[in-house]
């Protein structure tokens, strides 16, 4: 990215003002002072990018008041009409495009980008206009979002990430730049600052790995797709086994030998249903030749049937009579029975839980004992620390008789215990699993009963030739028989689907081992490792004081640099105070905070290192090669690191960079810190926003 010319268009009721300037490829420097309007300039820069949620806000609120509200010339306010800011930028490719955005517009609304296909601040190019629309919902999504047209322009395809909730959005623009600008107030506070608050999950790493070029968002991108595809396998199968559960528990029959969860491998040969009838099993197909064996005596039944009550059909009312007592009795006991059983299950549940608290607590005491151990209580060895004595080592009352077990022992006692309830209570629910099965069968053959029984006693007090009783009873026995063979049918084929699932589950845990272990790959450790040594160059040639350079290790989940461990931060205490709280050991040690200035260099390093590492010939990143800096020179710095700075932004290949800053408004610091130094200069009188032209009033 090559930013060409910046143009500030302010019109006041009277008179028009403005700003305007080129830059060129390699270092722009802007020089003013600190009231001139630097970061007037920097701020409207970014604002025409759509980046000023950088310094702080989104749209014109985020901007000065000198470019949105008024201009002070003179000693006279100019109260702002119109206002706004283009940019004229360049792709890799050659490509120009012109962007303005409102800043203040009666007839022109803030969110809207106009963009122009050509030179239009260096050339007059004059060509149609098209509009973006800018920080709002898909802005980054759709086709006419700013944000999709700008990373489209630049050549950028920035990879998808997951937000704080699992879901999957774009490490936005925005994002990015944060790593490309600093601003003055809050720029120069951690590495990469300023940040928008996407709900990204650690969105500072991201961004770096995404400037090196990093494959981690690729695995990610493939790890999330298996988690997906595994997570709809997964309750593709719950939800038929749930579906296969309920019509097999109607029907009175108990699965055997399908796993709750997808498992791998699958046999169907070990699924099998069974019908409890009495607390006997039997299988489909046995239980159904009996109801046809049934059906058939019940046809003979009927052909011996005449007209009138007969003797058999009063026998038959006797026989179910007592069949309904009995079932009755039956029933009643597997309800009574499954009751008890729930109850026992809820009190075993309960001790359980007692179990499991006793013992985290007594977890929790030996862990607190062995802590207290380390460092030389005496509580710790089961010692009053007041009066020496020996203090028993259990978490009892200790005004009760008798010996006590200490902790160790308790535990392991706990443990025991805790896996017998365990045990104990996947025993209970599967007993009660087959009691409510008893009891559904028994409910379901009185229901029946009772209905034949009404069917027997018409047929004793109607006389006629055809017994309603056996047709009720065959017509049951045939919805019966109907029944199980659906459901034979629904389970062969859910036994295929079972199959098919597991088959798939199985690939997708094939495609997972060959998955990197690691987070990144060889190839990735070698681009963070030349981005550390490029880091490391750049401290020792800024002049950074507060380590040693050479024991700066980066650490590999945070992508920081870190010196023993300790992340390097900016002092907070005095050298003095920290001696006096163990911060710095001298001689290889644990200095881990750096002068403020020190760690403005680190942030120099960091920012700079980005660059270097993603556009070495190695690694070929993702940065789009331009830095912009707000005041580098925080804390007082150094002339001489400043110099060594402008230096290293004026001879990096491709990398276009725009510094503003004051020089302390001293004349000698600007040529020092510029000796040797090629760049465009940009001076600024006492303020940036200058009158343009008048206008006309009639």
């Amino acid at each position: 990215m090559y930013i060409r010319a910046l143009q500030i268009s302010i019109k006041c009721h009277s008179q028009e003002f403005g700003f305007k300037t080129s830059f060129e490829k390699g270092l722009n420097i802007i020089r003013g002072s600190n009231s001139s309007g630097k970061s007037t300039i920097v701020n409207s820069l970014l604002y025409s990018l759509g980046m000023e949620e950088l310094v702080g806000g989104k749209n014109e609120s985020a901007l000065q008041y000198s470019v949105r509200d008024y201009v002070e010339y003179e000693g006279s306010k100019h109260f702002i009409t119109e206002s706004s800011v283009s940019i004229e930028i360049e792709n890799q490719l050659g490509n120009i495009a012109t962007i303005t955005r409102p800043i203040k517009s009666q007839n022109k609304n803030t969110k809207l980008a106009e963009i122009v296909k050509g030179p239009v601040l260096t050339e007059n190019f004059q060509g149609a206009p098209e509009f973006k629309f800018v920080h709002d919902q898909y802005s980054a999504i759709y086709e006419e979002g700013f944000f999709t047209f700008l990373e489209k322009f630049l050549g950028l395809s920035l990879p998808t990430v997951y937000d704080s909730n699992g879901k999957k959005v774009k490490l936005y623009l925005q994002a990015v730049f944060a790593a490309l600008a600093v601003e003055q107030k809050r720029g120069w506070t951690d590495y990469i600052a300023n940040i928008p608050f996407y709900s990204v999950r650690d969105a500072r790493i991201k961004v770096v790995e995404y400037l090196l070029g990093t494959d981690v968002f690729e695995q990610e991108a493939t790890k999330a797709e298996l988690d997906k595809d595994s997570e709809t396998l997964s309750n593709e199968w719950n939800g038929l086994v749930r579906k296969l559960t309920a019509q097999a528990a109607d029907l009175g029959l108990k699965l055997d030998g399908l796993n709750s969860k997808i498992s791998v491998p699958f046999d169907p040969a070990n699924i099998e249903a069974n019908k409890i009838v009495e607390g006997k099993s039997y299988s489909i197909e046995h239980y159904i030749d009996n109801l046809k064996s049934q059906h058939s005596k019940l046809e003979i039944k009927g052909n011996e049937f005449k007209d009138g009550t007969s003797n058999k059909t009063i026998e038959d009312i006797t026989k179910k009579t007592e069949e309904i007592t009995s079932l009755a009795k039956h029933y009643e006991k597997a309800v009574s029975d499954l009751a008890i059983q729930k109850s026992t299950l809820a009190s075993l549940s309960t001790i359980a839980k007692q179990a499991q608290d006793e013992l985290i607590s007594n977890q929790t005491a030996q862990k607190l004992r062995n802590y207290g151990a380390e460092i030389g209580l005496s509580i710790s060895s089961d010692s009053c620390p007041t009066c020496h004595q020996h203090v028993e080592d259990s978490l009892t009352n200790l005004s009760e008789v008798g010996s006590k077990m200490d902790i160790e022992t308790n535990i392991r006692y706990l443990q025991s215990q805790a896996t017998m309830l365990t045990r104990q209570e996947a025993g209970l629910k599967q007993t009660i699993q087959d009691a409510e099965l008893t009891v559904k069968d028994y409910g379901a053959r009185l229901e029946r009963a009772r209905s034949i029984l009404n069917a027997l006693r018409n047929d004793a007090t109607k006389g006629t030739t055809l017994s309603r009783a056996i047709i009720k009873q065959q017509l049951f026995i045939e919805l019966e028989i109907e029944k199980f063979r659906k459901f034979t049918d629904e389970l062969s084929k859910s036994i295929k689907v079972f199959s098919s699932l597991s088959d798939k589950l199985k690939d997708n845990q094939s495609k997972r081992k060959i998955l990197p272990t690691e987070h990144y790959s060889s190839e990735d450790k070698r681009k963070i490792s030349i981005f550390e040594k490029m880091f490391r160059a750049n401290a020792g040639a800024f002049d950074y004081l507060s380590a040693d350079i050479a024991d700066i290790e980066f650490n590999y989940v945070s992508l920081l640099p870190y010196l023993a461990k300790i992340e390097l931060r900016e002092i907070v205490d005095s050298p003095a105070e920290q001696k006096r709280k163990g911060q710095i050991i001298k001689n290889g040690s644990m200095v881990h905070n750096s002068s403020a200035s020190d760690f403005v260099r680190l942030i120099w390093s960091y920012i700079l290192a980005l660059y270097q590492a993603s556009s070495y010939p190695t690694v070929k990143g993702n940065h789009p090669g331009i830095i912009i800096l707000d005041e580098p020179g925080q804390h007082s710095m150094a002339t001489k690191s400043q110099q060594a700075l402008f230096r290293m932004l004026s001879s990096a290949p491709g990398l276009q960079s725009i510094v503003a800053a004051s020089f302390d408004d001293y004349e000698a610091v600007f040529k020092e810190s510029t000796d040797g130094v090629k760049f465009k200069y940009i001076h600024l009188g006492e303020k940036c926003i200058t009158p343009s032209k008048p206008t006309t009033t009639e």
